[in-house]
């Protein structure tokens, strides 16, 4: 728990370093507490926590939010590609164990609803058109056409932050750091669970490469999915299914559920410690 503590604040840094080119100077408490509440909203609406904790920056730092959704997708696609080069290098470097893993009987690919996932996407795609005609139609984009501009340049100047590091081999670092130290929360447990005490390292990579991916799903904080790849990983390696269960419990619930605790903490904290800074006025002093 307190690997995976102390990776959010390397988290709360390494966003730090995208307000500069903007010239914002959020105090690093703040980002570390929204960072908690995004962690925390994660657990309960499925990628709800990014809007909670640009909210709150929002609200106590006075950063325009439009601004703000620009660092974000920043943020979020520096993860993108460091996940996409993870499953990369796991591929060729245990493309057997893939393999094996793929030709499991607990894993049956036939069971994608490929007609489901079709009509999914069809009805999301009939709804933004017909949304996209109303619009037009009502003329409302017209008049909302100068709001809508001022946004997309405010989302493009906080993408563009991530161009404008001036430290990017701090941010690089930080990037790295963030994912050794997730690689290293889920081995500590390796140790602390007799059943997987002698696995040896490569067996945690290759779990923690697999299952990190889990998260690109829009479900609550991976669950389930998470759980199901950590599941058959171990079962590569010698552990039996239920063991696995008992493992990625274990596992999931000290990485993640200990954020319902520290997010209600820090949904107290912030107005606290923001509250002299922006909602406190001293009194007038008279003179005789």
């Amino acid at each position: 728990m307190g690997i995976n503590i102390i990776s959010q604040l390397i988290r709360a840094y390494r966003w730090k370093l995208l307000f500069k080119p903007l010239n914002y100077k959020p105090k690093i408490f703040n980002l570390f507490l929204a960072i908690i509440i995004l962690a925390f909203t994660n657990q309960i609406i499925p990628r709800g926590g990014e809007f909670s904790r640009l909210g709150v920056i929002n609200r106590v730092e006075k950063i325009p939010f439009s601004k703000l959704l620009g660092i974000a997708l920043a943020e979020r696609t520096t993860d993108f590609i460091v996940l996409i080069l993870i499953a990369i290098g796991i591929l060729i470097w245990q493309f057997s164990s893939i393999q094996k893993l793929l030709h499991l009987p607990q894993v049956d690919m036939q069971q994608i609803n490929y007609i489901k996932t079709f009509i999914i996407i069809a009805v999301s795609i009939g709804i933004i058109a017909v949304t996209i005609f109303i619009i037009k139609r009502f003329g409302w984009f017209r008049r909302t056409r100068v709001k809508i501009r001022k946004i997309r340049n405010d989302i493009a100047k906080g993408f563009s932050s991530l161009r404008r590091i001036k430290h990017k081999p701090l941010y690089t670092f930080y990037t790295i750091l963030i994912y050794i130290l997730w690689l290293l929360a889920l081995y500590v447990i390796f140790f602390a669970y007799p059943p997987t005490s002698d696995l040896p390292l490569k067996a945690a990579i290759f779990t923690f490469g697999l299952a990190t991916l889990a998260f690109l799903l829009p479900v609550q904080a991976g669950i389930g999915a998470w759980h199901f790849i950590v599941i058959q990983c171990l079962v590569l390696y010698g552990i039996d299914t239920e063991s696995g269960k008992v493992f990625s419990l274990v596992a999931h619930a000290t990485t993640n559920l200990i954020f319902i605790a520290l997010g209600a903490i820090s949904f107290m904290l912030i107005p606290l410690i923001n509250k002299k800074s922006n909602n406190y006025k001293s009194p007038p002093s008279y003179k005789k």
